[in-house]
C-alpha cells in the first residue's frame, strides 16, 4: 500500500507538503502546480484521496478532524517519526476519516497560535508526537480537545500515550550485553520531558538491568547528549580519549540508533574495534541499522503500528466507543547483529 513517504519521494517534496496537499490545508496551502503533481502521483501509486472540493468544515459529521503536532526537527525524513506518521495517516484513511493536518510545535508554540489553529482547523483531537507542553496541553483540554501523546517517554506526564515499552526493552538490551559477559556498560541518551535524563524510560530500563545484576553504574559513563547526534560522537570520543583501552567501558547501550551510529564512529576513530573492544546496541531498528559497519544490534520498535494504533484510539474515543486509555504499550524485540555478537571472557 502506498504511503505519504512514497508520494513525497515520487514528487520530490517533503512528507509534510504531501500531507498539507492531500488534507487541503487552508492555513498553509500548497501551490496548485505542486498539489496537482502530488495528486497525480498519489493516484499512480494507488493512494486513496478524499475529494478536494470539500472544505475543512464540510466533512460528514461522523468525520473527525485530527491534527498531528510534531517538532520541526522530527518532520519529513526522520527515520523513526516519518514511519509513525505514515502508519497514522494510513489508518485514518482506512477508517474513512479526512487526512490529518500536520503542524510543527514551533508553529503553534503559544496560546494565541493554539487557539487560532483550533478555530481554523476545527480540530477535535490532537495527536502530540514527541511533543509536550503542560500549559498548552491544559489550554487545549479546557477547550474540549482530546489529546493523545505518541512517544512521550516520561511516566510523570498526565496524558494518554501510545508507545512501546521502553523500560522493558532497554532492560532486555542491557541484559543481552550482560549475558555476553559485559559488566562495564556505558549509556548514551537524552532527557525526558522533565528535562532530566534520570526519569527517561530508556535510562530507567538501563539502570534497572545494571542494578539487578549488581553492576556499577558509573556517573562518568552516563552521557546525556540532549538527543544531539554530534554530542553522541563528541562525548564518547572525549571519554575514550581520556582513558587507556583497559579502562574503557566494554559495551555501550544507546537510547536510539541515531545516537548509536555516531558512537560507533567514535569507537573506531579512537582505535577501537566493534564488538571486540566495545559492543554497541541501539534502539528503534531504523532501516539503516542493518547497513552500518558492523551491522548494529537494535531494539526493533513497531513504529508503523504505533501510528496506526494512535489513529484508531483517538477516533474511537471521539466516536464515543471507548474511553481514552492511559497508556498503550506495544511490544518490541531485540535484533542481535554483529555490533554486539561477541562473548567476553575477561
Amino acid at each position: 500500500m502506498a504511503k505519504l513517504k512514497d508520494i513525497a519521494e515520487r514528487v520530490g517534496v517533503s512528507i509534510s507538503t504531501v500531507s498539507r496537499a492531500i488534507s487541503n490545508d487552508a492555513n498553509r496551502p500548497v501551490n496548485e502546480e505542486t498539489k496537482q503533481k502530488i495528486r497525480e502521483a498519489a493516484l499512480e501509486l494507488g493512494y486513496k484521496l478524499h475529494e478536494p472540493s470539500r472544505s475543512v468544515h464540510a466533512y460528514n459529521t461522523a468525520d473527525k478532524r485530527v491534527v498531528c503536532v510534531v517538532p520541526q526537527h522530527l518532520m519529513d525524513d526522520h527515520p523513526y517519526f516519518s514511519t509513525v506518521l505514515a502508519g497514522f495517516h494510513k489508518k485514518m484513511e482506512e477508517l474513512g476519516q479526512p487526512p490529518a493536518i500536520v503542524r510543527t510545535c514551533e508553529e503553534i508554540g503559544d496560546a494565541d497560535r493554539i487557539q487560532l489553529m483550533l478555530r481554523e482547523t476545527g480540530a477535535q483531537g490532537i495527536v502530540a508526537i514527541s511533543w509536550y507542553d503542560k500549559e498548552l496541553f491544559e489550554l487545549m483540554q479546557q477547550a474540549g480537545v482530546a489529546i493523545m501523546g505518541v512517544s512521550l517517554n516520561d511516566d510523570r506526564l498526565n496524558v494518554p500515550v501510545v508507545d512501546c515499552d521502553r523500560i522493558l526493552s532497554a532492560r532486555a538490551a542491557v541484559r543481552h550485553l550482560i549475558d555476553q559477559g559485559h559488566s562495564r556498560i556505558a549509556y548514551i541518551g537524552g532527557p525526558a520531558y522533565s528535562k532530566q535524563m534520570e526519569s527517561e524510560e530508556r535510562y530507567v530500563g538501563y539502570k534497572f538491568a545494571m542494578l539487578e545484576a549488581n553492576l556499577e553504574v558509573r556517573e562518568e559513563w552516563q552521557m546525556n547528549t540532549g538527543w544531539n547526534v554530534d554530542r553522541s560522537f563528541s562525548k564518547l570520543s572525549e571519554l575514550l580519549g581520556g582513558l587507556s583501552k583497559g579502562q574503557w567501558p566494554t559495551a555501550v547501550f544507546c537510547a536510539s540508533d541515531m545516537l548509536a551510529i555516531p558512537a560507533m564512529r567514535a569507537v573506531v576513530e579512537n582505535g577501537g574495534r566493534i564488538p571486540e573492544d566495545i559492543a554497541i546496541v541501539g534502539m528503534d531498528n531504523i532501516d539503516v541499522a542493518q547497513y552500518t559497519t558492523p551491522p548494529l544490534s537494535s531494539v526493533s520498535v513497531p513504529k508503523y503500528e504505533i501510528g496506526r494504533v494512535a489513529a484508531k484510539s483517538i477516533v474511537d474515543y471521539l466516536d464515543g466507543h471507548f474511553p481514552m486509555a492511559t497508556k498503550i504499550l506495544l511490544p518490541c524485540s531485540l535484533i542481535v547483529r554483529e555490533s554486539s555478537r561477541h562473548t567476553r571472557n575477561d
